[in-house]
């Protein structure tokens, strides 16, 4: 008995794999003045006159206004004038692109209708072949006005 316990208890230890180290492809807490430009770009406009309404006939035109760091955090401010709507859009394109690898996001949401954040990952020939046949996967998608639904 003693030496299936021991046999057993070998056949465990070697059994266990080794945890493989994360290799960090890519790191941002926000913490600066101003958005990185090595990383981030902004998308500007309404997506006219290629992809109007940037392809979901979105209402809002993208300013680099509306897009801030405060206190190590990526702060998007959504505002109105009497005519149009007005948010910040960013993106890591042509800048950063893996293969493989887990993503975190730490995120703090408005809610209330009309309001939509979203985190995705496009494919990186998005620029060839556009959207959305170079893929999109969803990390989060948070319809404001249903406050207790995430899609992803």
């Amino acid at each position: 008995m003693k030496y299936l316990l021991f046999i057993i208890s070998l056949i465990t230890i070697f059994s266990c794999k080794e945890e493989k180290q994360e290799n960090i492809v890519f790191f941002e807490d926000f913490n600066a003045e101003n958005l990185d430009k090595t990383y981030w770009n902004y998308e500007l406009g309404n997506g006219c006159p290629n992809l109007c309404g940037w392809g979901n006939n979105e209402r809002q035109f993208y300013t680099k206004d509306n897009v801030s760091l405060k206190d190590g955090n990526l702060v998007i401010t959504a505002t109105k004038d009497s005519t149009k709507y007005y948010s910040g859009r960013i993106t890591t394109k042509d800048k950063v692109q893996f293969t493989y690898g887990t993503v975190e996001v730490k995120a703090k949401l408005p809610k209330g209708h009309g309001l939509w954040p979203a985190i995705w990952m496009l494919g990186s020939d998005i620029s060839e072949i556009g959207w959305p046949a170079s893929g999109e996967i969803d990390i989060m998608e948070y319809v404001g006005k249903t406050p207790h639904e995430i899609h992803t």
